[in-house]
């Protein structure tokens, strides 16, 4: 056989031994990967509550009424905490007053009907028998204008005038912290008698419907999760929950490498208690989507 053709024979053998050596590696390594994730210990985080909230009131004032207490539960709009309020109730009743006042209205419009009529009975006048100057005509349509741009500022005022009473309505609403959504309350900072300065945090607010579990997991786990996907979540001395995977985040922590992923539970009866411990088996867990249900 010539030389060139074992060479040639012998380069193919090679290049096919190399290509079912690769293959096997990759096999090696896809079982490697299987095996990894069935052998991944369950990972452990602790329930959140969706909403945490910190409130603050929208006025300073001295505390006239504190309407709850830590465990109380209330409902959307419910009136937390009251400020002492005499002054801005002054205030809204006084404009109130201002803008319900008619009477410089009612009386220039009556003055404009007198007014329209002596003016049409002038111009008959004036057309038919010259019995009046055309100076007292005259004299007549400028009051009648003069007084049609007196009730014209009139109404623009009473414009002005709603508005101030709608501030002042708004500013004795602001007197009161009313709770955004229902919930219950786990702290009062301040009582009755004390002074609330605006925009402080006097008062915390959890919403238990609905907790989360914050984890951090593994770049290759994280790329074979999906949104809204289903997955059991263990809890600490209660049956296993159904949880849905509501966030994965698109960077990866550049000095651990893992990735953040947020499951969410539904919590409608309070039975899950916030603060709780969790685990999660990524092994047992299919990722199918409620979607597919």
């Amino acid at each position: 056989m010539p030389i060139k053709c074992r060479i040639f024979s012998t380069l193919t053998c090679l290049k096919t031994c190399a290509l079912s050596f690769l293959a096997q590696i990759f096999l090696v390594l896809v079982f490697l990967a299987q095996v990894s994730l069935a052998n991944a210990q369950p990972i452990a985080g602790v329930l959140y509550p969706d909403k945490n909230l910190k409130l603050a009131l929208g006025d300073s004032g001295v505390i006239s009424k504190v309407h709850v207490k830590s465990g109380s539960v209330v409902k959307k709009m419910d009136p937390l905490i009251t400020l002492e309020s005499s002054l801005q109730t002054l205030e809204v009743q006084r404009n109130k007053l201002i803008w319900f006042d008619k009477k410089e209205q009612e009386s220039l419009t009556e003055r404009r009907t007198i007014l329209v009529k002596k003016y049409e009975i002038a111009q008959l006048l004036y057309q038919e028998s010259r019995s009046i100057s055309l100076d007292e005509l005259d004299s007549l349509q400028l009051q009648l204008i003069d007084l049609d741009g007196q009730i014209a500022q009139l109404t623009e005022r009473e414009v002005r005038e709603k508005l101030e009473y709608d501030i002042s309505l708004q500013r004795l609403e602001n007197r009161v912290l009313r709770s955004p959504l229902a919930g219950i309350v786990t702290q009062v900072a301040q009582h009755e008698g004390e002074w609330a300065q605006v925009g402080e945090p006097i008062l915390s607010l959890v919403n238990v419907t609905e907790l989360f579990v914050k984890l951090n997991i593994r770049d290759a786990l994280a790329r074979d999760l999906v949104i809204d996907a289903l997955i059991p979540v263990k809890i600490e001395n209660l049956a296993t929950q159904q949880g849905t995977i509501d966030y994965i985040a698109p960077i990866a922590d550049a000095a651990s490498g893992l990735v953040e992923i947020k499951i969410k539970i539904k919590n409608p009866d309070g039975l899950l208690r916030p603060g709780v411990r969790v685990s999660v088996d990524f092994a047992d867990s299919s990722f199918s989507t409620s979607k597919d249900l």
